[in-house]
């Protein structure tokens, strides 16, 4: 059995940890998972719940909330703290009698890489992120694509779209794997014939996630009033501003056709009370985790012509891929599907057929599992 450590730098229940959550609960009897978080949180508590053995050895607050493209006067001293936060780790590692070290985020990544050579261990980075503009500042992008060059012995991406964006060489052992959906798939799309029509929209609140977008949309729905705009999740990381620009713009244009739902716990018992799940994202999005929970939940989808969601959905087959940014084209598309209920449910079926052949989590561990046995074979 291999015993390897995961290591994050958060703890919250973000599209990250819940991919990681999905890959450690069922990764199989091959791998043992010791799992250092640098922080308490809802993924280290569900984890417990599942008897994976999870170790907090905390990180300075500042330091693990730092904004990833700080580039200032602080950043040296912030280096400096998270190289010996890398080194503390290495004991632990050594006394677990770890085989290989996997990251899970990009703060992880740095001190991970610490903590594994210090230790003498292979390390793989998991990149979860668009290592480019505009989501990275241009020097802080380039930075670590050329760290994904140097240090890790293997690189796991979540989608195509996001090894591309590390421009590494052919020779760097690679493997892309989709964050999966980890639940059953019903035989059938559910029924869905109440009066209203009810379009979703899934994810933490950040300005790049666009949710700004679609409140823009609403407003062409005002003389719809069947129609309801439902956004799932909460102001994370350091986003309290932008969640309140949107409460603003709700007020300011009077928009009672929408509602913040706040955070969600049953994601899929909400997706089987809504009609139409809908993606913004104005920059391009690594993967999208969202998107397969909702073609696994029977929902035709519109998101984003950029980055992971072009892998997941496929346009005219399972819903549209649309220009980011742009409310008009979003309130259009979202017309469409309103007055199309035969061509959606077509979408809606074409969707679950593709998560159950594509993006199942047995796929995805046992792809990951095949890579550490190759990566470790070749480290030894």
């Amino acid at each position: 059995m291999m015993r390897i450590a995961y290591i994050d730098h958060t703890a919250r229940w973000s599209g990250g940890e819940v991919a990681l959550f999905n890959i450690l609960t069922h990764i199989g009897s091959q791998v043992d998972p010791l799992v250092i978080l640098a922080e308490e949180g809802a993924l280290a508590d569900r984890l417990r719940e599942k008897g994976i053995d999870v170790r907090i050895v905390p990180l300075d607050d500042e330091i693990r909330n730092r904004n990833r493209n700080a580039v200032n006067f602080g950043a040296p001293a912030a280096a400096l703290k998270l190289l010996a936060y890398g080194r503390r780790l290495a004991p632990l590692l050594k006394q677990e009698g770890v085989a290989a070290v996997h990251t899970n985020s990009l703060k992880s990544a740095i001190y991970g890489a610490v903590a594994a050579k210090t230790a003498g261990l292979p390390l793989i980075w998991h990149i979860r992120d668009h290592i480019g503009a505009p989501y990275l500042k241009p020097a802080v992008a380039k930075g670590i694509r050329l760290m994904s060059r140097m240090l890790p012995n293997g690189v796991i991406a979540n989608s195509q779209s996001t090894l591309s964006a590390l421009e590494l060489p052919k020779t760097k052992k690679t493997l892309v794997v989709y964050s999966a959906f980890a639940k059953a798939i019903g035989a059938a799309v559910p029924s869905r014939s109440g009066e209203n029509f009810n379009v979703l929209l899934v994810g933490r609140l950040a300005e790049w996630k666009g949710q700004h977008v679609l409140l823009e949309a609403a407003q062409s729905f005002k003389d719809r009033p069947e129609v309801h705009f439902w956004l799932a999740g909460d102001a994370l990381f350091g986003e309290d501003a932008y969640k309140q620009r949107l409460l603003d713009q709700i007020e300011r244009d009077g928009l009672s056709n929408v509602r913040l739902l706040g955070h969600v716990e049953d994601i899929q018992g909400l997706m089987q009370k809504a009609d139409l799940l809908v993606h913004t994202s104005i920059t391009p999005e690594p993967f999208g985790q969202v998107i397969v929970e909702g073609m696994a939940a029977g929902l035709p989808v519109i998101a984003s012509n950029e980055g992971g969601p072009r892998e997941t959905v496929v346009p005219g087959e399972t819903g549209m891929l649309i220009t980011p940014g742009d409310p008009q084209v979003l309130a259009q598309s979202i017309r469409w599907m309103l007055d199309h209920p035969a061509e959606r449910q077509v979408m809606a079926e074409n969707g679950m057929k593709r998560v159950k052949e594509h993006f199942v989590i047995e796929n995805t561990v046992r792809d990951i599992v095949d890579y550490y046995k190759g990566l470790l074979a070749a480290s030894s």
